[in-house]
């Protein structure tokens, strides 16, 4: 089964013959939408819109999977080619659903195309019967959300796409501000296309004073986003997330847990590391990915155990600030426990200060 992602899609399609199947799998909406624009352009050109019929199917509690069979077996008058896009907004579709995927492979009509579409695949997910069933008759385009890394390199070539030019401040503030929220950052690049040619001057060069004056930061994360911020060792995006996590009243409880697991973590392997011991078995008891494992190794081996420390006995005043039982900000201790586990050169002044307002 070819592995594409959206920007190969179209080139793909025309070099080769149109499968009977095509799934579409990622966490990122705008990417997922954006395959299915250009797949339907595709189409259009390829069958002519008066001789094309596409139905649009969403996976609910109520869903009648006898209509997928039905669809194979219809002969529609007045079209010559069947585009059916299945949504699966779970990538969960039961017992039945899953017969009825597989005995639609066991039996695939012509001139019709089934096109899946979900959020990011698990591992279970991958090697489930329904799955495996369509992945041997089609390709797998995958929309991930782009990292933050990468995320400046999507927005300029978003922005290029409208004909805009971005300068490179204004292209950093826009990764900022709307990362984890993708979709709203393109309807802010094509208003601004829309605005710029409706002006005399034709200004399609977008500054940082721009973004400052006509957008706002939207940017989207859930309390897990924090530790990929942790893991680079980037305070100031760290603190950013965690700026708009309490903004977006997010759960301090699961916060908590979070913080608690990534110092508890990070204590662990510094005893271990002192003590030359093997560290895999912590990194199968707290769920480290692999891929992360030498990324913590080396914050252990860097943080000094006294910030350690004192992030144990601030988590322990958070859990006093959560129940209303000191009077604590909540918000200024976590901000004050994230400072002193992300590694940086900040950390010897934070921790000086905290031992300064503890003695």
């Amino acid at each position: 089964m070819p592995n594409l992602y959206p920007e190969q899609l179209t080139k793909t399609l025309k070099q080769q013959p149109l499968p009977p199947v095509l799934l579409i799998f990622g966490e990122e909406p705008l990417l997922r939408q954006d395959t299915l624009l250009s797949l339907r352009q595709h189409l259009k050109q390829q069958f002519g819109e008066q001789q094309m019929e596409r139905q649009h199917w969403i996976q609910d509690n109520d869903f009648d999977w006898q209509q997928l069979t039905s669809s194979g077996q219809s002969m529609n008058l007045f079209s010559c080619f069947t585009l059916v896009e299945l949504e699966l907004p779970d990538n969960k579709p039961g017992r039945e659903g899953s017969e009825a995927l597989a005995a639609y492979c066991n039996n695939l009509p012509q001139d019709q195309l089934l096109v899946v579409i979900g959020n990011r695949l698990k591992k279970e997910q991958q090697n489930s019967r329904w799955f495996k069933a369509l992945s041997q008759h089609g390709w797998l385009v995958r929309t991930p959300t782009p990292d933050r890394a990468r995320l400046p390199g999507f927005i300029h070539q978003r922005a290029q796409s409208y004909g805009l030019s971005l300068e490179t401040d204004a292209v950093e503030l826009l990764a900022t501000w709307f990362e984890g929220s993708l979709a709203a950052m393109d309807q802010e690049l094509q208003k601004w296309a829309l605005l710029s040619n409706d002006t005399a001057a034709g200004n399609t060069t977008m500054t940082l004073t721009d973004v400052r004056q006509y957008m706002q930061d939207v940017s989207h994360f859930d309390a897990f986003s924090l530790q990929e911020s942790l893991l680079q060792n980037d305070f100031s995006q760290a603190a950013h997330r965690l700026h708009r996590l309490f903004e977006e009243d997010v759960d301090l409880h699961q916060l908590l847990w979070v913080f608690q697991r990534e110092v508890q973590t990070l204590s662990q392997l510094q005893i271990a590391q002192r003590m030359q011991l093997e560290t895999n078995s912590i990194f199968r008891q707290q769920m480290i990915w692999s891929s992360q494992q030498r990324q913590y190794s080396q914050r252990a081996q860097q943080l000094s155990g006294t910030a350690l420390e004192q992030a144990r006995a601030l988590l322990q005043r958070l859990e006093l600030a959560l129940k209303d039982e000191s009077g604590e900000h909540p918000e200024v201790l976590f901000l004050h426990c994230l400072s002193l586990i992300c590694v940086g050169p900040h950390v010897p002044a934070i921790t000086q200060q905290l031992a300064l307002m503890a003695s």
